[in-house]
């Protein structure tokens, strides 16, 4: 009966008459086998009881083992060299088959690239990978394919686990499979690395106190901007203090370009892209992404990416402040019907006209808690709303013809316009 031990024995000394194998190489196609072995030691070992094994054939007199260990010499290496060349002659080594007895020299050379890429980049985790498709990764799977060999793991695994252990070793970062800091990817066949510091997040909020201000950069048809300046333009102004790339940005809704932003200001996250510096301070970072006095950003913290999600997924509560016009005017019985009316009841709302060209035409029910107001001259008032977030507030006055309902002008018979909205609080997400 062949033991377990005997069969693996066996298939080495049959992968070792079929193909030249570095000690890697071969230890690699056996990887299920010897725990806390690295592959070159599982590899020397094989080679070792091949050697051995031939020995005692060849001891006991068996000339057909003799012609084995010539081609099994020439595959196998240094190591069979006395033996062969007691019975044989001087063989003539052959260069591994899947790696051209390159890869041990590689792997060091590879993470050598990859600290010296880091240099300048502050990261605190890492995490290695190489590309498929390599010239190695063809020949071992070809290989292992051919002599049904089931127990090989892939040079990919292997490199991307050596070159960090030496990475680990060289800079006491520490490799992080989930949320690494640094992507540090590798090409076999062009022997190459590059990094890629990962995206680089801050949770705060933004205060703008000027009107005509989008949130995003406007720019319409022809390329002429619709509005002069964003916050996002603003926000924009913290990349070079990461030395990034790029930045995007995150933010729980948007107010309209000619509405203000008040209190606490709107959640947000900002994103950089490729951050060379990531532990910036954040008074720093405050002072680069505001433009005083209309845009200023206040930044609590780093945070992960999943938070972007949580962030731009809430709908908050909201208080609005409403400047309305009437050409009827506003009573006192007015702003009291108003306020008496619109307290926690549901709003129906077809997609404004004003967005439709660049929003689904959809029915939105979203709720009014609250509303307070006061004349502020004979065709105007002020309206505090609180609400839901999602609401269209400017419609909830005017009635956008009736796909609003209901609304201030519906409920009062009077054809009224929104002069200015600010929005007063924003309910924290954060």
């Amino acid at each position: 009966m062949v033991s377990e031990s005997d069969e693996i024995v066996r298939k080495a000394r049959e992968v070792l008459r079929q193909a030249p194998l570095c000690d890697r190489c071969l230890g690699r196609l056996f990887a299920s086998y010897g725990i806390g072995l690295t592959n070159p030691e599982r590899g020397k070992a094989l080679k070792t009881l091949v050697l051995m094994e031939l020995h005692r054939e060849i001891s006991a007199g068996r000339k057909d083992s003799i012609e084995e260990l010539k081609i099994i010499a020439e595959n196998g290496g240094p190591m069979f060299k006395e033996l062969v060349s007691k019975y044989v002659a001087e063989p003539v080594f052959k260069k591994c088959s899947i790696c051209g007895g390159r890869l041990d020299s590689l792997i060091g050379e590879l993470a050598v690239k990859a600290v010296r890429e880091l240099e300048g980049v502050e990261y605190s985790s890492f995490i290695v990978g190489v590309r498929k498709g390599s010239r190695i990764e063809s020949a071992e799977e070809a290989l292992a394919s051919s002599l049904g060999i089931t127990s090989w793991e892939s040079v990919r695994r292997e490199v991307k686990r050596e070159v960090g252990k030496k990475i680990q070793f060289f800079t006491g970062r520490k490799p992080d499979f989930r949320s690494p800091e640094v992507v540090i990817t590798i090409d076999l066949d062009r022997e190459e690395v590059f990094v890629q510091p990962m995206p680089v997040f801050y949770i705060g909020s933004y205060v703008k106190l000027g009107r005509n201000i989008s949130q995003m950069r406007w720019v319409g048809r022809g390329g002429r901007r619709n509005y002069p300046f964003s916050v996002e333009e603003s926000l924009t102004k913290t990349v070079p203090v990461f030395e990034g790339d790029s930045l995007t940005f995150h933010a729980s809704g948007r107010e309209d370009a000619d509405a203000r932003m008040l209190g606490d200001g709107r959640p947000l996250i900002i994103e950089v892209k490729n951050p060379r510096k990531r532990n910036v301070p954040i008074p720093a970072l405050e002072k680069a992404g505001s433009t005083p006095p209309w845009v200023y950003v206040r930044l609590k913290g780093r945070v992960r990416r999943e938070d972007v999600t949580r962030v731009k997924s809430s709908t908050p509560r909201k208080l609005y402040l409403l400047i309305l016009y009437s050409p009827e005017g506003f009573t006192q019985e007015d702003v009291k019907k108003v306020e008496e009316f619109f307290r926690d009841i549901t709003i129906r709302q077809k997609t404004p006209e004003r967005v439709l060209r660049r929003r689904a035409d959809i029915v939105r029910e979203r709720k009014v808690y609250s509303v307070k107001g006061r004349i502020l001259g004979r065709h105007t008032a002020e309206f505090m709303v609180m609400c839901d977030g999602g609401l269209y507030v400017k419609e909830l006055a005017h009635g956008d013809k009736g796909r609003t309902d209901p609304s201030f002008s519906s409920l009062l018979g009077k054809e009224i316009s929104v002069l200015f909205l600010d929005v007063l609080e924003h309910e924290s997400v954060l």
